[in-house]
């Protein structure tokens, strides 16, 4: 009986941790970011009633080479009336994680967030805080990615620009062996 009352008490407790955790955030979306170019907007906006609520807005996307990435919002306070307190700025994806950093004035909030050398695959970029406006609050920014070249391509591109250096110095040299300078002119 003893055991039985156990686990009821065990199974209880952990119905009720679990929907803390859920209950932890009161809104949460998620959003696919569609890259026309290499930049994409985001952002996300709260409207009257939700003040004290706290978010997670999440845009994934997917990349299949390795890439950099630089990403930055803004939120900013009107008064009491419209204004939101972003708490972190995450990248996160096959195993990596990114934090942003945040610079902050009264009334203006902004996060740039950076990350380098990323590879492929899905990635989550997270924005999380609380509604503290009145009438609810929003934020916007842009999210850019960049492939990074690959290593072979690197190299062809450094053995062309040797190859040019090399015919550069080749000609002068052979200018310089003639008697003229490089505007072909012979010296007096």
């Amino acid at each position: 009986m003893k055991n039985v009352i156990s686990g009821v008490f065990l199974s209880a407790s952990l119905m009720l941790s679990s929907a803390a955790v859920h209950a932890s955030t009161d809104i949460n979306n998620t959003s696919t970011i569609t890259f026309n170019g290499p930049s994409s907007s985001i952002g996300a906006s709260y409207g009257a009633g939700t003040s004290g609520r706290t978010f997670t807005e999440n845009f994934t996307f997917g990349q299949g080479t390795v890439f950099n990435v630089s990403s930055a919002v803004i939120s900013i306070a009107l008064d009491s009336m419209s204004g939101l307190n972003i708490s972190s700025f995450i990248l996160s994806g096959n195993g990596v994680t990114a934090t942003g950093s945040m610079t902050s004035s009264t009334g203006l909030q902004t996060w740039t967030l950076r990350a380098s050398n990323l590879t492929s695959g899905l990635y989550t970029l997270s924005a999380i805080g609380k509604v503290t406006g009145t009438n609810g609050g929003s934020f916007g920014g842009n999210i850019s990615v960049a492939a990074v070249p690959e290593n072979s391509t690197v190299a062809m591109m450094l053995a062309g620009l040797g190859l040019v250096c090399f015919a550069a110095w080749r000609r002068r040299r052979k200018s310089t062996m003639h008697g003229t300078n490089l505007t072909g002119l012979v010296p007096v």
